[in-house]
């Protein structure tokens, strides 16, 4: 038999879904909303990537990245801010060359492995009183006997216009072509990641949104929270 951890000794809700779905902002708007932990799982893979690369190791060998994983420190705080060795880390893992380098290190399945099994242990730090985990595969793999699971739904034109607008805001010079090409590469490389790539399950609620404001989505989610017994 196996050594893993019960996950459900706390609630646990899942938010999976591509790139420019929308995920992580309904994710950490409902962990506010429940008073609840917020488990960014790509930030996650995004700190190591910045570790590997603090070091000079090759992203591509995944034994440089399972070392450089053993020795280091990643954890979440409340607000799924990721510190690596103490050090919380914002604006460094949002750069291009974070983003080039992202996909090398969650394409080793034995990284992927110790990641997760790290992950599930925000589950039993002081003062955490429940999960709301966001991902492509946090509630397929991560977090398989979450509370509620939810896949969130939204094509690919949609997330294309939604990240080119946000390039915009912030003053990044792209234009929507690049955009939905690069998405769909990201969304091509996801789904050759077997069980790791983002999918709908049996168990999961299909959120589209395409058209819902961010409060109408998360009224969404509370009421399902709630009627799958999450909250008292």
């Amino acid at each position: 038999m196996g050594t893993e951890p019960q996950f459900q000794s706390l609630p646990v809700v899942t938010l999976d879904g591509h790139s420019g779905s929308g995920k992580s902002t309904l994710a950490q708007r409902l962990a506010e909303r429940l008073g609840w932990s917020y488990l960014d799982s790509g930030a996650w893979y995004r700190a190591l990537t910045w570790a590997v690369l603090e070091v000079k190791g090759d992203t591509r060998d995944s034994q440089v990245v399972l070392n450089t994983l053993s020795s280091i420190r990643i954890e979440s705080n409340p607000k799924g801010q990721v510190l690596v060795n103490g050090q919380l880390l914002g604006n460094e893992l949002r750069t291009a060359i974070i983003d080039h380098h992202v996909s090398n290190v969650a394409d080793h399945v034995i990284v992927r492995e110790a990641l997760n099994q790290r992950m599930r242990q925000m589950l039993e730090e002081p003062g955490v009183q429940g999960l709301v985990a966001d991902g492509r595969d946090a509630g397929t793999v991560i977090f398989p006997d979450a509370g509620l699971m939810v896949f969130v739904e939204v094509p690919l034109e949609v997330r294309a216009q939604r990240r080119f607008e946000q390039n915009q805001r912030k003053g990044i010079d792209s234009n929507l072509s690049d955009v939905t090409a690069a998405l769909a590469n990201r969304d091509a490389r996801d789904a050759a990641r077997g069980d790791a790539a983002p999918q709908i399950t049996k168990r999961s609620r299909l959120l589209d949104n395409s058209n819902q404001t961010v409060e109408e989505a998360i009224g969404c989610l509370l009421e399902w929270t709630a009627k799958n017994r999450l909250v008292r």
